[in-house]
């Protein structure tokens, strides 16, 4: 590379740095995109809460059940999540879990997508990291507008989604779910969860089939699975887990667990694809 470029090319970089180190009230403008890098050792919860700009959740290590709309949504490692700005999301997260969060300014997403779950390319994956490194992007410096157009091309919705289960309206149908998401209750029959959540299961049969499309024993069997997924991306053993979520052999809950998301129970250990 000439001197010239070279010169110039340190020079941006050195615009790069200071724009970062003095960004106040008066760049707030320009700022088109934010990041948060959060990592939680031990997982838990987030309750209900809404953010100003749509955001995209990305789960470099561990994985997320989230709550968005009426339905549980699960975004395993290396998926991200779109969330559109303004609306209510609650999280359940696996230990070791690794996030990383971009929000888009309003103006640089499309109002009329819904939340959807999407594959993270390597592309991507160090996109994000990248943002995440920089703490937002500014509309000033060129190398962020063009970081800015990467990250909004790599968003795909067009691949199949992970599962996503809808939560049926009816009170007790919705205990009977919520009992459904509960280890302690994954050996336990149908029928007894049904008379607890104060059903028939004749009853429970209609209603989950009417407002969800699915009967319960299916519901619950991918509820059970995908708490299994989270618990198996924050580190808990394939068998350990096979035992956890009521199956008598390994084999069957990989089966079981293969069939509902795509890839196998070993795929949700993955971690980083780059030690960034």
């Amino acid at each position: 590379m000439p001197r010239t470029a070279l010169v110039a090319y340190a020079e941006s970089r050195h615009f790069c740095r200071i724009m970062r180190q003095r960004l106040d009230r008066a760049d707030e403008p320009y700022l088109f995109m934010r990041s948060l890098a959060v990592d939680y050792a031990a997982g838990g919860r987030e309750e209900s809460h809404t953010h100003a700009w749509p955001q995209f959740l990305y789960a470099r290590r561990g994985a997320i059940r989230a709550e968005i709309d009426g339905r549980h949504w699960i975004v395993p490692t290396r998926r991200g999540l779109w969330i559109p700005a303004r609306t209510p999301h609650r999280f359940s997260m696996s230990s070791r879990l690794q996030l990383r969060t971009l929000y888009f300014r309003p103006d640089q997403a499309d109002p009329e997508q819904g939340a959807g779950v999407v594959p993270v390319s390597g592309l991507l994956h160090e996109a994000i990291l990248r943002v995440c490194d920089r703490g937002a992007l500014d509309e000033r410096v060129d190398y962020d507008r063009c970081l800015g157009t990467l990250i909004r091309g790599e968003i795909r919705f067009d691949a199949p989604a992970p599962v996503t289960l809808l939560q049926p309206a009816d009170p007790r149908a919705q205990r009977l779910a919520r009992m459904f998401f509960s280890p302690a209750e994954a050996h336990v029959r149908l029928e007894a969860l049904c008379a607890r959540a104060g059903l028939s299961r004749r009853t429970a049969e209609r209603l989950f089939q009417a407002e969800c499309g699915l009967s319960p024993a299916h519901w619950r069997r991918l509820a059970v699975l995908s708490e299994s997924l989270v618990e198996i991306a924050g580190g808990l053993s394939i068998d350990q887990a096979a035992v956890k979520a009521g199956y008598h052999s390994r084999t069957a809950f990989s089966e079981a667990f293969s069939l509902a998301f795509g890839f196998p129970p070993s795929a949700a250990k993955q971690g980083p694809l780059s030690p960034s």
